[in-house]
């Protein structure tokens, strides 16, 4: 097989979700038609919504329950997988199609330790040795970038960072070295440096085993670094494919020309104000010396943390994936024990989680979720003024009260975080730490939730710790700045000075690998 021959050909593929009550309704994906040639990356860029996902599960055979392929057909090296038989379909999966998915959180088994979850894919694929099936997952997590394998091989999901889980969903879709990868959103959650390690990891698997990769990712830096060519899909159609260098750099289309736009979160264009800090009033938190471990860990991940956040205040937090900073989260939110003292005012502390997938329960309505709050706290309101406040907190996040009645699903992905955000405000907290709240979001939900963030700020004058992996947003909004690495707190300065001139080695690191990432292209 040459190196153009598409491996893949998808061809007028159309595909709706019928009902009983709407046997006709409007196509997610209409007459798609494109190939990925044997041997390249190709990416696929666009809004939430636009079909990247459905495109890619169409290919991959994991369609949702519901979900009809009503034309055209889908070719994988000459066979046609939608003629296929379920049972060679499933087959074809992991052997020849692999997926590393968006959500680590919810396609690892939160049962089952990090090297049973990755034993199970050899297992299931017929690798019945199991000191070989062993050897084989250690060796892909440090091929993935893991320094301590053995160690992370032993944790539970929960107890690591989303950089580190995504990794290891990496190393889970490598693991068989099928011919075509499918990464849909590989990096959402992974800083600056490792965001660089693992597309230079997945640049060199393509190249040294043959591996074909189909790449969906909101971060067009990456997309011009990392892909050969780029397809632009809006409302389930192809509007725009070119060399990813031409496309990015010189749109052709207004649609690809506005996600650019959006993309580079400009505080000016986006009408951000935050609130002006008294840095001599006493602070709404104050860290000293927080230590933390896990039961399984025989080293502390937190090591002796000291910071603390002032009213109006919106504090970054950053430092690369594995340091610290979603266990000193957990810390803070009182979800893990810990050494050390935590000192707050007397009102609440809110949370907005990076997965707002795994933090609504699809099972309950809007009013249900935003009503919880109130619930555990004891608040004790009637039902017309608990209505009253739910409809308020919705209407502080920009969504009327129709979404009261919605189930998660029925949201899109900046919908589900204004609702996780509308959840925080229920009890008027004077603080909210927010962990990579724009990581699962493409870049127009993003700047949305960031001027959302930064209008909570400015008129209710909430406190923010912003934990981001976007050095970019940390400059728009964030006066001060604390970098985490090794599990303490390496730097802290105003923004302006810390990202300026750096002291820190891991401050250094992340700034290299932002101006690598949003300039120079990676190494072949």
């Amino acid at each position: 097989m040459t190196r153009h021959t598409h491996i893949v050909k998808v061809h007028h593929l159309s595909l709706a979700f019928p009902t009983r009550h709407d046997p006709d309704p409007k196509p997610v994906l209409k007459d798609l038609d494109f190939g990925i040639r044997d041997g390249e990356i190709l990416g696929l860029i666009g809004n939430s919504g636009s079909g990247k996902t459905m495109t890619a599960m169409a290919i991959a055979g994991l369609l949702p329950e519901g979900a009809v392929i009503t034309g055209g057909s889908i070719k994988f090296a000459g066979e046609d997988l939608t003629a296929m038989k379920p049972r060679r379909r499933r087959q074809m999966l992991g052997s020849n199609i692999g997926v590393i998915f968006q959500e680590p959180s919810t396609a690892l088994d939160p049962l089952m330790k990090i090297g049973t979850n990755l034993d199970e894919i050899l297992l299931t694929h017929g690798m019945k040795d199991k000191k070989e099936r062993r050897e084989r997952v250690l060796n892909m997590l440090g091929t993935c970038g893991f320094t301590e394998p053995e160690e992370i091989y032993s944790r539970y999901p929960h107890q690591l960072s989303g950089g580190q889980r995504q990794r290891v969903l990496i190393a889970g879709a490598a693991l068989l070295e099928p011919r075509l990868l499918i990464c849909d959103e590989p990096t959402s959650s992974l800083d600056t440096v490792t965001t660089i390690q693992i597309l230079s990891l997945l640049k060199d698997i393509c190249h040294k085993m043959h591996m074909t990769v189909l790449f969906i990712s909101h971060d067009l830096s990456a997309v011009r670094n990392f892909c050969d060519r780029v397809m632009v899909m809006r409302e389930g159609e192809i509007v725009d494919r070119d060399l990813a260098e031409d496309m990015l750099l010189h749109p052709r289309s207004g649609y690809t020309a506005e996600l650019l736009t959006n993309a580079r979160l400009d505080t000016r264009m986006l009408g951000l104000e935050r609130a002006t800090v008294d840095y001599s009033a006493s602070p709404v938190l104050v860290a000293k010396d927080i230590t933390a471990r896990y039961d399984n860990s025989s080293a502390d991940v937190l090591k002796g943390t000291c910071f603390e956040i002032y009213p109006r205040e919106i504090l970054g937090l950053i430092g690369s994936s594995g340091c610290g900073k979603t266990t000193l989260v957990k810390s803070l939110l009182g979800l893990m024990p810990h050494g050390g003292t935590i000192d707050c005012d007397n009102r609440q502390t809110g949370a907005v989680f990076q997965d707002p997938v795994s933090c609504l329960n699809p099972a309950h309505s809007v009013e249900w979720h935003l009503l919880e709050p109130l619930r555990a706290a004891g608040v004790k309101l009637n039902k017309q003024e608990r209505i009253n406040r739910a409809t308020q907190a919705l209407q502080d996040v920009g969504l009327s009260a129709d979404y009261l009645s919605r189930r998660p699903r029925q949201l899109s992905g900046g919908q589900r975080q204004r609702i996780a955000i509308a959840m925080s405000l229920m009890l008027e907290p004077s603080l909210i730490v927010a962990d990579e709240p724009f990581s699962s979001l493409d870049s127009s939900s993003a700047a949305e939730i960031l001027k959302l963030l930064t209008d909570i700020n400015r008129e209710r004058g909430t406190s923010f710790l912003l934990i981001t992996h976007n050095i970019h947003i940390v400059r728009q909004i964030c006066p001060r700045v604390i970098v985490m690495d090794g599990g303490t707190v390496c730097e802290e300065g105003l923004t302006s000075e810390v990202l300026a001139a750096p002291k820190s080695d891991a401050a250094r690191r992340l700034l290299e690998a932002e101006a690598t990432l949003h300039g120079e292209n990676f190494s072949e």
